[in-house]
């Protein structure tokens, strides 16, 4: 893929988006999920600019700042670099190569970049342009078939746990095969609540710790959780959970981790 147009948007004005492209390139969904034995996934961009677009689309393995010619994934987007008219409508097809070394226990996750720059605008004495490029990134989950369990239903595999002390956190484990996106996190103790920050995307057989700040280290009863997560559509779930104060080193998965 040509790194042309990554480069030339490192040097101009970029902003990162969440769905839209500056509300210019609308991507159809939030996240992509990519059953490993589909041949291909299609993701549909329209351009709800009042001009053309052109837009250049790669995958990368979470770094940000990678170009596309660096990025190292078993994927392959097309087309990979299209213009756009304005209203009008484009497929990316992606594909994944099938490699036999991608792992088969659990999800992978990557990240689909769209990269959309407006028309150069000519400065008053034609010796220099401005472009105006303008990229957003959302997760793609590549997921391995057979794995245990369903996707829908991970969420209430989830163990929570809450440490004394001085360091008083929140952690939760995730013992299964999928990943789970918490989009908010709300803890109550002693009747008032406490928000998280960024609450953390839970890979696989791991453990995350959930930002809350200023929790208390005296008043700690009646601990209440009430969490959201992102389903594979996108939409948001909401839970509840118990909670129980413990070391949370002490706190194992029930399903161990299969040997990688």
């Amino acid at each position: 893929m040509s790194s042309a147009l990554w480069r030339g948007g490192l040097g101009v004005l970029m902003s990162l988006q969440a769905i839209a492209v500056q509300g210019e390139i609308v991507i159809d969904r939030t996240r992509v999920i990519y059953p490993v034995t589909a041949r291909t996934v299609v993701v549909n961009l329209h351009n709800e600019a009042d001009g053309p677009r052109l837009v250049q689309a790669w995958i990368d393995d979470g770094d940000a700042t990678a170009a596309p010619e660096n990025s190292d994934v078993p994927f392959t987007i097309t087309p990979p670099i299209a213009r756009m008219n304005a209203g009008t409508g484009r497929a990316l097809r992606i594909m994944h190569d099938q490699t036999p070394k991608q792992v088969a226990d659990r999800e992978s996750v990557y990240w689909l970049n769209v990269l959309a720059i407006r028309p150069s605008v000519e400065a008053s004495d034609e010796t220099n342009a401005l472009q105006f490029a303008f990229r957003t990134r959302i997760k793609l989950f590549l997921r391995p078939a057979q794995l245990p369990g369903k996707a829908q239903d991970v969420v209430h595999a989830l163990q929570w746990c809450l440490s004394r002390g001085d360091d008083v956190g929140l952690e939760v484990l995730n013992p299964t095969a999928y990943h789970v996106t918490l989009s908010g996190v709300v803890l109550t103790l002693g009747g008032v609540e406490h928000h998280s920050e960024d609450p953390p995307m839970v890979a696989p057989y791991a453990t995350a710790r959930v930002a809350i700040p200023e929790l208390p280290s005296g008043d700690l009863s009646g601990p209440q959780l009430q969490f959201t997560t992102l389903d594979d559509d996108g939409a948001t779930q909401h839970h509840q959970a118990q909670l129980q104060f413990v070391d949370c080193s002490s706190v194992k998965p029930y399903a161990a981790a299969p040997d990688a």
